[in-house]
């Protein structure tokens, strides 16, 4: 009995001896958390200006030209000066100075007012003055017009000055048109019609391009007729009479 008694002692003890030898299993530490993934920023457009038909210096041409303005849906020409149409006869040769798009709505308001001697030619040379008896000049500079006709800035002011050599060698009464408004006026675009109202007869303006009273100023110091358009297409009210 106590050999069996002493058996169970034995086998009680070793049991315990585990126990407390044992070690309680550490839960596994969580896996640390991936970090998070930041959503890519969506890449912001910037909204540039970019003409169709040309560029300026300094003025942003999304916005209004903010002056007084003589025209207006109301009123979409005005006069300063008086036009004597008899000094314009034909035959009429219509060209650029800028090679802005400006020149073939030119081309279009002589077509619709019915001018039938008129030839269109935006790269007319100093050859072709002596042909005609009144030259009309449609002043802007355009950077995507000169890259379609392949020519540069530098290109473009050497014809304009031989241009403008014949035109006073021949006299051709000469019309300096400004069509494009504020958007086309700039650096170059401003030498370039400089050039033409050395000698112009007449000017016709899309009072947008007047911001600053360039053509006013020229106008009364120069005693020279110019007509302000509220818009292009008012060509047509102010070029058939002088040619029909």
């Amino acid at each position: 009995m106590k050999k069996l008694i002493a058996i169970l002692l034995a086998t009680l003890f070793v049991v315990a001896l585990a126990a407390c030898g044992s070690k309680t299993a550490e839960a596994p530490a969580p896996a640390a958390a991936p970090a998070a993934t930041e959503a890519p920023k969506e890449e912001q457009k910037q909204e540039t200006y970019t003409s169709s038909q040309g560029t300026v210096d300094g003025y942003d041409p999304n916005q209004k030209s903010d002056f007084p303005m003589n025209t207006s849906e109301e009123v979409h020409i005005f006069n300063i000066g008086e036009v004597d149409a008899s000094l314009f006869e034909a035959p009429v040769l219509v060209t650029s100075f800028g090679q802005s798009a400006d020149t073939s709505m030119m081309d279009a308001i002589m077509k619709r007012s019915g001018v039938k001697d008129y030839a269109y030619n935006a790269l007319a040379t100093d050859a072709d003055v002596k042909n005609y008896k009144t030259v009309i000049i449609v002043c802007g500079a355009s950077s995507k017009g000169l890259g379609a006709a392949g020519i540069s800035e530098a290109d473009e002011t050497a014809r304009a000055e031989k241009f403008m050599a014949a035109v006073k060698e021949s006299a051709p009464a000469v019309i300096m048109a400004h069509l494009g408004g504020s958007m086309r006026r700039g650096t170059l675009s401003d030498k370039l019609t400089d050039m033409v109202l050395e000698v112009a007869k007449y000017m016709v303006v899309v009072e947008d391009a007047n911001f600053d009273g360039k053509f006013t100023q020229f106008a009364q110091e120069k005693n020279v007729p110019l007509t302000f358009l509220y818009s292009v297409k008012d060509g047509m009210e102010v070029f058939p009479p002088l040619f029909n």
